[in-house]
């Protein structure tokens, strides 16, 4: 044998022990590692993926990504597939802005957090989708034990508090005037404490909430400006009072944003709250609305001692005080920017604080802009059109809703045929998603219905279904499209979008 064949066959056998040794590693990781190509077929999982999604060994290599995540809760299969959608749209601004693709999901009774990334060469050849999967269930739980014993604590707590703040205010309001000076006194502080009391049970709640996935969001499209001008008519008299000026500073050509308008206005009390405790007498809290290339910014600047970079750093952790605030002792509950900053980042957004010496410090939050669907040529009084989305499993039908009215569309759901029928009938509806599988009467009935009935034959519906295009068969002529679950959101506004353009 020659030295050249040796040092092949050499280098092959190092390959081959580098690959061997490579798997091994893969195999005995703790966290599930799934790798898919460019088509979505899986290429590769580990023991570890196998049994976090109770996978069959035997038939997993080959078969599509979106097919391993059945076990999942609909509302995390749904996720996990837009996510993988979106890297396979665009992977090369995967990390360049914004957090990874990352998410928390439900397997059965457990819990996984996924973190998706692409698949990328040297070159920047894309070659596919890696999700690490790691299983949080103990934490979760841990975070939910926490998350009842606080809320458990608390409503004992606010028994006992609502009688103290209820008979002092009694007292304050129909026996001040037989009450001494000192006495008077004496109950304002016992009244201020219980509002503080108040103040810091309802903080832990929303932090246990948050902590335990058990806050939920009422999402809408709402206009910031309302908010704003809703909390400075608000905080004014506290202001007067302190001897403090609150100016605006309004972009009235700013859009709109997705979010929870009550916790956006929980967001902005606490922010100006925390504006005014910082200010000195005579200072100027100004609250500031505009557009920026990241979507919608809200500023609340004030005059106040500058934050040190250090306390920049930990401002936003539970009960932290800032120098300042222990030497001008201007407490809060020491949980309003923490619950500020978890609200926020619920909406997709963030929240920071920049601050110089002898120019105060701004507190500034930016939160995703709601794009209207609409052409800028449209007449501003065009009707919006209406979306009747028919779907038994509650947490699609919430998804779906909520995509449909961040692109502009009125939306009606129901669970049951007899109703969709009522509603195609007596609404003005432009389009219906149709399940196929309803709790009263199938959908190939509803759809069979609304073609029948010469109101409704016209409205265009597509089938969205578990059920694949042959099962419907026949029964399933009359819609226009065929959207089998699960599927990525973008498929099916694509669909909506061309529906109603051919209209």
């Amino acid at each position: 044998m020659n030295t050249n064949t040796q040092h092949t066959e050499q280098g092959n056998e190092q390959i081959k022990s580098a690959l061997s040794i490579e798997r091994a590693a893969l195999a005995s990781i703790a966290d599930g590692v799934v790798i898919s190509n460019t088509d979505d077929r899986v290429i590769m999982l580990n023991r570890a993926a196998i049994r976090m999604l109770r996978a069959d060994p035997e038939t997993a290599h080959g078969q599509s990504v979106v097919a391993l995540f059945e076990p999942f809760s609909a509302r995390g299969r749904l996720t996990i597939v837009e996510a993988i959608a979106r890297l396979r749209a665009d992977p090369y601004s995967y990390g360049q802005s914004g957090a990874p693709a990352e998410t928390i999901i439900e397997i059965g009774s457990r819990f996984a957090q996924a973190h998706l990334s692409p698949v990328l060469t040297d070159v920047g050849e894309f070659l596919g989708v890696v999700i690490v999967l790691r299983d949080i269930t103990r934490d979760v739980e841990a975070d939910r034990a926490g998350s009842d014993f606080v809320s458990n604590v608390s409503h004992e707590l606010r028994l006992p508090l609502t009688a103290i703040k209820g008979y002092c205010d009694l007292l304050l309001r129909d026996a001040l005037d037989q009450l001494d000076e000192d006495q008077g006194r004496f109950l304002q502080i016992v009244q201020n404490n219980a509002d503080h009391l108040v103040a810091l049970i309802n903080d832990l709640l929303d932090i246990s909430r948050v902590e335990s996935y058990r806050l939920d969001l009422n999402v809408q499209p709402v206009q910031v400006e309302t908010i704003i001008r809703d909390v400075a008519a608000m905080i004014r008299p506290q202001c007067a009072r302190q001897g403090l000026h609150l100016t605006m500073e309004i972009d009235s050509d700013v859009g709109m944003v997705m979010g929870d308008s009550t916790r956006l206005n929980q967001v902005l009390i606490n922010l100006v709250n925390n504006a005014c405790r910082r200010t000195p007498e005579g200072g100027r809290i100004t609250l500031s609305l505009s557009s920026s290339k990241d979507g919608v910014q809200v500023s609340i600047t004030d005059p106040g001692p500058a934050i040190s970079l250090e306390d920049q750093q930990k401002v936003f952790q539970r009960f932290h005080k800032t120098a300042d605030s222990l030497a001008n002792k201007t407490y809060g509950t020491g949980l309003e920017l923490p619950v500020s900053k978890m609200l926020i980042e619920m909406h997709g957004g963030q929240l920071w604080v920049e601050s110089e010496l002898e120019q105060g410090s701004t507190f500034t939050f930016i939160l995703p802009q709601h794009i209207d669907v609409t052409d800028d040529d449209t007449d501003s009084d065009a009707v919006v059109q209406t979306v009747l989305v028919v779907e038994d499993d509650d947490d699609i039908a919430q998804l779906i809703s909520l995509q449909l009215r961040r692109e502009g569309f009125q939306v009606f759901t129901t669970a049951y045929g007899e109703q969709a029928v009522m509603l195609a009938q007596t609404e003005s509806i432009d389009l219906v998603t149709l399940d196929m599988m309803l709790p009263d009467i199938t959908g190939m009935e509803v759809l069979h219905r609304l073609k029948a009935n010469s109101s409704t034959s016209d409205i265009p519906v597509i089938i969205v279904s578990v059920l694949l295009p042959e099962q419907t068969g026949d029964a399933s002529r009359g819609a226009v499209e065929h959207i089998t679950k699960p599927f990525a959101f973008e498929k099916l506004m694509e669909s909506i979008r061309r529906t109603l353009e051919a209209v």
